[in-house]
């Protein structure tokens, strides 16, 4: 299929019957805000860091394990009113910034399958940035947090959790993620995972074992039924 790089699929049922995506990054174009917010604040606390190397240090994790290797990062403790000021000034550049990923909402109006979110995000970042992008709708009751499971991604319980939820069993679902994280738990989830990235010469998925990488949005529906076709 044009566009699409890797492997073969691992074995499993016949068809995809559950399609879970992460969202920042997949469904919302958010990860150069906040990489650009979060660069700004670490330099002004002296850590000399640019966008390309915070995103590639923690994209992916979660919130407090992003803060545990800042932590590492800088030469002194974080200021106690770090997260307060993150926040802010991270929710004030999505509202003003905040657009979907190009071509999500035409995707998913072609996916016949059930579709949720997987995020290691907090239910409240979901809610705030599907809003803005008006998505939201699309996801209600649909929406699945690394605060839902004992260990967000790199484990592989957010992704079990979403799949318990729909009642299908791990080798019937594919996910969309755009981190090395996600890919590993998706694997060790037991799913078939395609890595999503707009920059052709990233090869960082492919490396974290996902089976496919695709480029462009508009050709998720087919990779969606690609399985279906593969096994007729």
């Amino acid at each position: 299929m044009h566009g699409v790089e890797g492997g073969t699929l691992p074995p499993g049922s016949t068809a995809f019957e559950l399609l879970i995506l992460d969202c920042d990054g997949v469904v919302v174009d958010s990860e150069s805000i906040t990489t650009r917010v979060l660069t700004q604040m670490l330099n002004a606390l002296g850590a000399s860091i640019d966008e390309r190397e915070v995103a590639s240090r923690f994209t992916g994790h979660t919130f407090a394990r992003t803060l545990e290797l800042i932590g590492q990062l800088l030469p002194a403790p974080l200021p106690a009113d770090f997260v307060h000021r993150y926040g802010k000034r991270t929710y004030a550049a999505l509202e003003a910034e905040l657009k979907p990923v190009p071509g999500i909402g035409v995707a998913l109006d072609q996916i016949a399958i059930p579709y949720c979110i997987a995020s290691n995000g907090p239910h409240e970042k979901m809610q705030k940035t599907l809003g803005i992008t008006a998505l939201l709708s699309r996801f209600e009751g649909r929406l699945f947090s690394s605060a839902d499971v004992p260990r967000g991604k790199p484990f592989p319980d957010l992704y079990l959790f979403a799949a318990r939820h729909f009642a299908k069993p791990p080798c019937a679902c594919l996910v969309i993620e755009d981190s090395e994280s996600g890919v590993v738990a998706a694997l060790a989830a037991g799913m078939s995972v395609y890595g999503f990235c707009r920059d052709k010469t990233d090869g960082r998925l492919l490396a974290a074992g996902a089976h496919r990488v695709f480029h462009d949005m508009s050709e998720l529906p087919g990779l969606v039924a690609a399985r279906i076709e593969a096994q007729a």
